[in-house]
């Protein structure tokens, strides 16, 4: 007898209830709903995350979608399980006739286990009359452990996450308003915070500070009641939440250690004077955290990390910009595949995670919930192996303490109820050292000795290595290749070029200037970056994020992953040549990622940069690379992280695909990448050329590429067209036809052979006019005007007469800006 819509949920519950043992899956669970006596098909309900219902129905299933509409806002009994809670989320899935046809249970096990293909859409949101829809429209294919995963998810509705958001964001503007007067009636309390935070005092130093205290406040309340740590409830007396109570809770909590966390909020708590003042702006950041605590999404986003980037005052000059979670978990998701082997409890603890760039954790915390996830699917058990992670394998640095205090409480909220003996979250020394030298933070690991001096607390080379205060002054080792995946988005500063009367400034080095750096300072740490940058990718124009990647070069294994956020220069700029050498020469796997949309900004994975950004995924490899790289061109940024790892899923899939068009082929375009019904883009496998831009970068139509290549062949093939159609068009290269100009770093600027000082046109005529900068605006013909002029300088009058008999009406523009 053929298997009964019943039958079929209860044997996917199961199944999905074998994937976890976080979870329970339950199939036609009664009483499940209070009031109501209709019971959802399946039901998961897990710890720490909110309840999922899936509706179920043999294809065409043309009623599933309403049912699961109609389960959203439905709030569960309290005897369910682990505890009651409302629906938020409800998948509607349609189940393959396929298994209409299995005549039995063991049947049905049988195929979900073989990956029988599976289709399911999400509907979220507090009530059916607030239900979105993902995806907009169609269904996505998968099989129960995509299920499985895509249900893991949903268990975080976007809509707590932006409730989660304006919540923290108004608490932290509150609170900021009490810590003002009380910094009004205390100068020092200024002084104080201003001095711990790195950053001159100002009203969003202030939020800093408030968001820091929240944050430790709300990890607080996720570890009341182990370690003899009290609730912020039961610490508070006539409706006061006093400064004494509070930190007294905290160091019982910092003699288990989460010194990166609670050290710097104890300090800025104690510096909140006088006593009543601190009173009342715990009493608002209480009230922030309990609500945080409630929406359920503490542990799961970036929620601090979020409005925290906001804040940073040296954002300009360390190019601290925030990593979009979105963007995360679609760059960690393709850095680490499903690819099997994941239950194996040792592999999990010796895979190595390093960001030595990362702010406020957003990768590698999105690295870490990945690793967390697949481990899960595989039946394994991650809060068991927390501790170990958080001392050996997961490495994060950066500059800024108030940053590194995030990360740490993001890594260590991943599973808050899970101590550890000390951590690999450091704060590596910037700027001039005690010692009298000068640090480059965590780019001094391509010094070659491997070890990074930390700050933790405020005093160089010290480090929490054991439960409670005791500290060592040994450094934290990083050998040379011992990750198994670096991922970062590094800072992307390069020299400045600001004017100033007919020359550019000389007071500062742009790259070096953030901390509040002296021109001494700045002027060593450039020479010393210069030093690390010999036998390296790392190029001064490029800026600082070369240098980043040629640390992550020399820190990843053999075979190991690297996952970086770059600019779109990068792939295509003269001074990143070096780079896509290295990853053409020694890295098979290359997946770049970039997006095609004319909106400004919109070209970003990060939030602020105002430039296109790509992502760029490679593994080290002993043998011959390929040569050859999948371009993936994006329609747009994936919009929550729920589609970002679908995106990710499907970009996979291409991938492994052998049939992904290539750039050689006709005009015909890339392979489309589909979620649903929407396109979202295309992926074309080209060549990584190791002297040249590399191509299908924010292309919408691939057609438009392979085009491009078919003429620099020598070969008009226009689509739509084929082979018969082709023309023979002779082309030559500029050097062929012309001669090639001098370069501008021979013209004007410090070099001996330069003869010329650049400023802004003082006439309409000026003798020695330049066409030198990239004006959108301006260059919309084939007669452009100049945009600058030059002055001889004395003494190099004949090198001048040279470099002008050189000039030339022909020119065009390279390394092109993109933003």
């Amino acid at each position: 007898m053929p298997i009964q819509e019943p039958q079929l949920n209860g044997r996917i519950a199961t199944a999905l209830d074998r994937m976890t043992p976080r979870w329970n899956a339950l199939g036609e669970s009664k009483g499940a709903f209070l009031g109501s006596q209709r019971q959802p098909d399946v039901l998961i309900v897990q710890r720490r995350a909110q309840p999922v219902v899936i509706e179920n129905e043999y294809a065409p299933a043309v009623a599933v979608e309403t049912e699961a509409v109609q389960r959203l806002g439905e709030q569960l009994a309290p005897n369910v399980v682990s505890g009651s809670g409302r629906i938020e989320a409800a998948i509607a899935l349609r189940s393959p006739v396929d298994l209409r046809g299995c005549t039995g249970a063991d049947e049905v096990d049988a195929m979900l286990a073989k990956g029988v293909m599976l289709e399911y859409a999400l509907f979220a949101g507090p009530s059916a009359a607030d239900a979105e829809r993902f995806p907009k429209s169609g269904f996505i294919s998968g099989n129960v452990r995509d299920l499985a995963l895509f249900a893991m998810t949903a268990a975080t509705p976007e809509d707590a996450v932006r409730k989660a958001v304006a919540v923290l964001e108004e608490g932290v503007q509150n609170a900021a308003v009490i810590l003002s007067h009380a910094a009004d009636l205390r100068e020092s309390t200024k002084d104080t915070i201003a001095e711990l935070l790195k950053q001159p005092y100002s009203v969003q130093t202030l939020r800093m500070a408030a968001t820091i205290i929240v944050n430790a406040l709300v990890f607080h309340e996720n570890m009341a009641g182990q370690h003899g740590v009290k609730s912020l409830e039961e610490i508070t007396d006539n409706g006061l939440l006093l400064r004494s109570s509070v930190l007294r809770e905290w160091s019982k909590i910092l003699n288990v250690n989460y010194w990166s966390i609670f050290n710097i909020a104890s300090d800025l708590l104690r510096r909140v004077n006088p006593p009543d003042m601190a009173a009342r702006a715990l009493w608002v950041m209480r009230a922030t955290a309990d609500q945080l605590v409630s929406l359920g999404v503490s542990q799961s986003h970036d929620l601090t990390g979020t409005v925290f980037q906001r804040l940073i005052a040296d954002r300009k000059f360390l190019a601290t910009f925030y990593t979009r979670p979105e963007s995360a978990t679609l760059l960690a998701h393709l850095a680490m595949p499903d690819d099997g082997g994941w239950g194996d409890a040792e592999r999990v603890k010796d895979f190595r995670i390093a960001d030595y760039a990362c702010g406020t954790g957003t990768l590698i915390h999105a690295a870490y919930r990945r690793l967390n996830r697949l481990h899960l699917l595989a039946g394994g058990d991650p809060e068991r192996l927390h501790a170990h992670m958080m001392e050996q394998s997961l490495t994060a640095c950066d500059v800024l303490p108030s940053a590194v205090h995030l990360t740490a409480s993001m890594l260590s909220s991943t599973h808050p109820t899970q101590g550890y003996d000390g951590s690999r979250t450091i704060v590596a020394q910037y700027g001039k050292t005690e010692q009298g030298g000068v640090s480059l933070g965590s780019l001094d690991l391509l010094a070659g000795n491997g070890e990074v001096k930390p700050l933790i607390p405020l005093h160089a080379g010290t480090a929490v290595t054991g439960r409670g205060e005791a500290r060592s002054e040994l450094g934290v080792e990083m050998p040379p290749a011992s990750q198994d995946l670096v991922i970062m988005n590094p800072p992307f500063t390069r020299p400045g070029s600001d004017w100033e009367g007919d020359d550019r400034r000389s007071d500062s080095i742009k790259q070096f200037q953030g901390l509040e750096t002296d021109l001494d300072t700045q002027i060593r740490m450039s020479a010393l970056a210069r030093d690390y940058a010999k036998d390296t990718c790392a190029h001064g124009y490029a800026g600082l994020a070369s240098w980043f990647v040629a640390l992550s070069d020399r820190m990843v294994k053999s075979a190991g992953a690297i996952a970086l956020v770059l600019p779109v220069t990068a792939l295509q700029g003269s001074s990143w040549l070096k780079v896509r050498q290295l990853i053409a020469r020694n890295y098979r796997d290359v997946t770049i990622i970039t997006i095609a949309t004319d909106q400004q900004g919109d070209q970003s994975f990060s939030a602020d940069t105002g430039m296109a950004e790509a992502l760029l995924l490679c593994r080290e490899s002993s043998d011959a690379p390929s040569g050859r790289g999948m371009f993936v061109s994006l329609q747009r940024r994936p919009r929550s992280e729920m589609e970002a790892t679908e995106v990710a899923r499907a970009i996979s899939a291409l991938v492994k695909d052998s049939t992904v068009r290539t750039l050689e082929d006709g005009p015909f375009g890339g392979s489309p990448l589909v979620l649903g019904e929407e396109h979202l883009g295309e992926i074309l496998n080209a060549p990584l050329s190791k002297d040249a831009p590399w191509p299908a970068v924010g292309i919408t139509d691939f057609a438009v590429v392979q085009t491009a290549y078919q003429l620099a062949q020598g070969r008009l093939l226009l689509p739509p067209a084929d082979e018969s159609d082709a023309l023979h068009i002779p082309m030559a290269s500029v050097g062929q036809t012309c001669q090639i100009g001098i370069t501008d770093i021979n013209i004007v600027g410090n070099g001996s052979r330069t003869a010329f000082n650049r400023m802004k046109p003082t006439s309409v005529a000026p003798t020695y006019p330049m066409l030198w900068s990239h004006d959108a605006q301006h260059q919309t013909s084939m007669v452009v005007s100049a945009d600058s002029e030059g002055r001889v300088k004395i003494g190099r009058e004949s090198r001048a007469a040279e470099i002008w008999n050189t000039r030339s009406h022909a020119h065009h523009n390279r390394d092109l800006r993109f933003n």
